[in-house]
Order: C-alpha cells, then sequence, then structure tokens
C-alpha cells in the first residue's frame, strides 16, 4: 500500500509541474520598431482588423505589447500625415517582431 501512495504523489507532483509549465507559457507577442519622435506606429491586424496606433517616443522607439499572434500590417504616420510604406510582419507565440 505504502508503494502505490508514493507512485499518486509522484504522479501528482509531476501533473502539478507540467501543469504550471503550460500556464506560465504566452499565448501573445510584440511589435517593436523605430520612427521619429513624434511619429505614430498604426498597427493593424489582417485577420481581425483590429487597429491599434502608439507614439514613438523621444529616444526614436516605439513597442506595442500583449498583442496576439497573426499577421500584422504596420505602418509609420508622420507627424506632417505623410506615412512609410506598410509593412507586414506576422508574430509567433511569445516572440517580439522588428520593423523599421
Amino acid at each position: 500500500m505504502k508503494h502505490r501512495t508514493t507512485l499518486l504523489s509522484a504522479a501528482f507532483v509531476l501533473a502539478t509541474a507540467f501543469t504550471g509549465f503550460a500556464a506560465a507559457q504566452s499565448s501573445v507577442s510584440a511589435i517593436q520598431g523605430s520612427g521619429k519622435a513624434g511619429d505614430v506606429a498604426v498597427i493593424q491586424n489582417a485577420g481581425t482588423g483590429v487597429t491599434r496606433e502608439v507614439k514613438v517616443k523621444d529616444n526614436g522607439r516605439f513597442a506595442l505589447r500583449n498583442l496576439p499572434t497573426g499577421t500584422y500590417t504596420v505602418v509609420i504616420r508622420h507627424a506632417d500625415g505623410s506615412m512609410e510604406p506598410a509593412q507586414t510582419v506576422t508574430l509567433q507565440v511569445g516572440a517580439t517582431a522588428r520593423v523599421q
């Protein structure tokens, strides 16, 4: 009986350990890039059409985190209204895509 209790305890510990590991994995990603301070990065999910905007910081960088995986179009809109050509990136689980 003691042997069976030990096996059950070991199985419980292993199951708990792997469950915690799976929960720690992320299903979101990020996009980082650069531009001129004051520019706006317009990021659109190609599959859903959801659009988010983020302002380029004084250091010339922008980042948008916690994005679902998928394909995105990124356009940099300058303060004068002109835009850079669109860039397409595909986000994978837990990865960060970089655009210029």
